[in-house]
């Protein structure tokens, strides 16, 4: 009889130790899954494995999602089924190019719609200019976006105004970037390097600036943009318009954030860069709330 209480008591505490051990410590958070995207089917940029170094480098130091990749056509077909996409609670877009060979295309859109995240970096948008099945008008996937490239000029010196001060990892921003101590003289070669700065409210940045079109400041809510282009020594040089720089929106449940930069492997390992990217997968995965209110028209928006 002892025998059977003792085994039975040794069973009790290897099954309460093994709860314990395998329970969620109380407070925390369960960690997040993030599917990065780097298959291109046109210009491919040579930042793309400095890229995915960083997405997953933030995820392993801040211990907030783990993350996997989709890096060729077969590996697409694999984890972006309906079915496989929902392991993941959201996917990145990294310099993605040209039309994917998405398994489902509009059960990728549904996927987004339906509660999950979508962060797309720099040339996301230079993706699915036409979208599977869509006969005409804007491609399905560029209106979930926000935006679509058109074109670019020189790489350049480009002083960005900081709209939404509020967004995640924009406040770590802008005091990481006025630490540096630069103005708007700051010598050029150390913006190349990836060292920006930021001062007013200005986040003074030397990358790749797009030319978007279908890009509706009232239909995202502006994070970061420009009032004019930059002196890059092109026709539009200095010319004024509305470049949205980053935004962020809902796509019916989903969560979106996208931003222009990320040319440079200079521009990925920039600390400030990092901290916008940060914040948008933060919102993406549901770990930090944004206000995704389109912002009104320029000619209201205090610019």
């Amino acid at each position: 009889m002892k025998l059977w209480y003792s085994l039975g008591a040794v069973l009790l505490c290897f099954t309460l130790g093994t709860a314990v051990s395998n329970a969620t410590p109380h407070g925390a958070k369960p960690m997040k899954h993030l599917l990065v995207v780097t298959v291109t089917k046109g210009f491919r940029h040579d930042s793309i494995p400095v890229a995915e170094q960083v997405i997953q480098m933030l995820g392993e130091k801040t211990g907030e999602w783990d993350t996997d990749f989709v890096r060729t056509d077969e590996e697409m077909q694999e984890k972006m089924t309906p079915e496989a996409l929902k392991k993941y609670d959201a996917v990145v877009f990294a310099n993605t190019t040209g039309v994917l060979p998405l398994p489902d295309p509009q059960g990728f859109l549904d996927y987004i719609k339906d509660g999950h995240g979508f962060v797309g970096m720099h040339s996301a948008s230079d993706t699915f200019h036409t979208w599977p099945g869509q006969q005409d008008g804007v491609s399905e996937y560029i209106q979930m976006l926000g935006g679509e490239f058109l074109t670019h000029h020189a790489q350049s010196v480009a002083d960005i105004h900081i709209e939404d001060t509020h967004f995640p990892g924009i406040r770590e921003l802008i005091a990481e970037g006025e630490k540096a101590g630069g103005g708007p003289n700051t010598p050029v070669e150390q913006l190349q390097q990836g060292h920006s700065v930021v001062y007013d409210h200005t986040w003074l940045v030397f990358d790749e600036m797009y030319i978007l079109k279908n890009n509706d400041r009232t239909k995202v809510h502006v994070i970061l943009s420009m009032n004019h282009y930059p002196n890059d020594g092109s026709p539009d040089a200095g010319k004024p318009g509305d470049h949205l720089i980053a935004w962020c929106k809902s796509y019916g449940k989903g969560r979106v954030f996208y931003t222009v930069l990320g040319h440079r492997q200079e521009m990925w390992h920039d600390p400030l860069y990092q901290q916008l990217i940060l914040g948008g997968i933060r919102f993406a995965l549901g770990l930090a709330h944004a206000n995704t209110k389109p912002s009104p028209p320029l000619s209201t928006a205090g610019k």
